[in-house]
């Protein structure tokens, strides 16, 4: 069982409003339109429903944003999005959350929104609370890698703007923008300022040789090594593997209600295992990659070591896990949540 400094992880969660990212990636916008369920349609047989609300939520890479904006640090957002007004949305919503977007706009290609109709259920009568029914999900995306023109313009905003952080994270959601030019000047550049970059991917790790660290969940890790995990000998056996695929030097396996396992290239077998900080009340684990990658970036941007890095951002995906949706969490509730564990 890991032993926490609970000194050292507050001096270094105070320091993450000092923190600086540039996130590079696909940009999901999430969009939400909430209706009331008013009675069956005579053209088909559907629900009508009468407009309630619509809202936004950053999703994708512009979540990990989300995640470092919301602890106080400077972040930088570099992707590609249509010239279509869900960009506007995107740009007001990266805004208003105090992101600096640094977007290449492509008018052959959609800015990628996720939209979620929603119907409100009836009110039960002794509850203020109304619930929520997702009814349907409707993407707006391309899966075609962006092209060279566009490729060749982000890369000039990357280069105008790496020098400005001291963390880089890389949001693979497969939707084009990580190209194999975008990922290679990315870590090489990086590595000659002496800048980590984190990468947040689900699959062909190879891609990312020479990143400081990569963060796969279990699943995405077994895909890639050939097999199960199921107990620490395989565990190690999986870290060594990955990381003589993926060639980086650092690799963190996010494994749910298991916890975290961080592997060092230099020693392999020597893992450096994180608990799960809240095994039970897990309502929703979307978007928790988003902050574990992001708060990891923001804790080493500020000069804290990559275990105490990680340690809080194990105890960051704690706390989002407990809300639903796409969701962030402050220094407040870091602070909180760790006086609660020690």
């Amino acid at each position: 069982m890991l032993k926490l400094n609970k000194k050292n992880l507050l001096t270094s969660i105070n320091k993450l409003s000092n923190g600086s990212v540039l996130v590079i990636g696909d940009i999901i916008l999430d969009e939400f339109i909430v209706g009331s369920p008013e009675r069956i349609s005579r053209e088909a047989p559907v629900i009508i429903l009468e407009h309630m609300s619509s809202e936004f939520a950053l999703g994708g890479a512009s979540n990990a944003a989300h995640n470092i904006s919301t602890l106080g640090a400077k972040c930088y957002l570099a992707g590609v999005v249509g010239n279509d007004l869900y960009s506007k949305a995107l740009e007001t919503e990266c805004m208003k959350n105090k992101i600096n977007p640094i977007l290449e706009f492509d008018k052959d290609r959609p800015t990628t929104v996720k939209t979620r109709l929603l119907s409100t259920a009836h009110k039960h009568p002794t509850s203020t609370i109304i619930f929520k029914q997702q009814l349907l999900r409707l993407d707006r995306l391309s899966r075609d890698f962006i092209s060279s023109k566009t490729e060749n313009a982000l890369v000039k905003k990357i280069e105008t703007n790496i020098e400005k952080v001291k963390c880089v994270v890389i949001s693979d959601y497969s939707l084009g923008v990580c190209t194999k030019k975008i990922i290679a000047y990315t870590i090489k550049t990086a590595n000659e300022l002496n800048i980590p970059v984190i990468v947040d991917s689900p699959n062909n790790f190879q891609r990312f040789k020479d990143s400081f660290l990569i963060t796969p969940n279990q699943p995405d890790t077994e895909s890639a090594v050939g097999f199960t995990i199921i107990d620490l000998d395989t565990l190690i056996k999986a870290g060594e593997k990955l990381l003589s695929i993926s060639k980086a030097q650092n690799l963190l396996i996010t494994r749910g209600s298991e916890g975290m396992a961080l592997f060092n290239a230099n020693n392999p077998t020597q893992p450096f295992l994180l608990p799960a900080f809240n095994a039970s009340e897990v309502f929703d684990v979307t978007g928790a990659g988003d902050t574990v990658a992001g708060t990891i970036a923001c804790a080493l941007s500020t000069k804290s070591t990559l275990e105490t890095s990680c340690t809080i951002g194990n105890l960051a995906a704690s706390i989002v896990v407990k809300k639903y949706g796409t969701a962030v969490t402050n220094t407040t509730e870091l602070e909180q949540h760790l006086n609660k564990l020690i």
